[in-house]
């Protein structure tokens, strides 16, 4: 994947409200450029090399900020020891392989139509869901073709 333009990038932190730093600017490139779900030190050994002035302290809180300010979605690994980012903030779910600890983003219209409807009848009292995010772990099977990662 071709790294993302510095000038998009800069526009999604100044549209997030974030100052566009360089070591911010770094960082959201990295996010966007590597695979799955990384840590945030899979972020900083990515940064480091062409940012020696940047510190790990410096990636959690660029990321905790992303957080918050909607550019990403922070997930826990399969076991929930560690924290993953994940840049695709819309409305899904996450397959957890407890071999490969891999992440797989899966998107499934049926299955958000159904928790929709288990909870519109089970009414709970002052809570009203506004998104599902389904957290389901197992093993991949090679031999298994009906989940598709998306």
């Amino acid at each position: 994947m071709p790294a993302p333009d510095r000038d998009q990038l800069q526009q999604r932190l100044a549209a997030a409200g974030l100052r566009a730093t360089q070591q911010r600017i770094a960082i959201l490139e990295a996010l966007v450029v590597l695979p799955g779900h990384p840590t945030a030190e899979q972020v900083f050994r990515s940064v480091r090399p062409a940012n020696p002035t940047v510190s790990l302290g410096t990636v959690y809180k660029a990321l905790d900020s992303f957080v918050a300010a909607g550019l990403l979605k922070r997930v826990a690994d399969a076991d929930g020891t560690r924290r993953r980012y994940d840049t695709d903030c819309s409305n899904h779910h996450h397959l957890f392989c407890q071999q490969t600890q891999e992440i797989i983003d899966y998107c499934d219209p049926q299955l958000d139509r159904l928790l929709q409807e288990f909870f519109a009848a089970r009414g709970f009292d002052n809570f009203q869901p506004q998104s599902f995010s389904l957290h389901i772990s197992g093993s991949k099977l090679d031999t298994r073709k009906d989940v598709k990662p998306r």
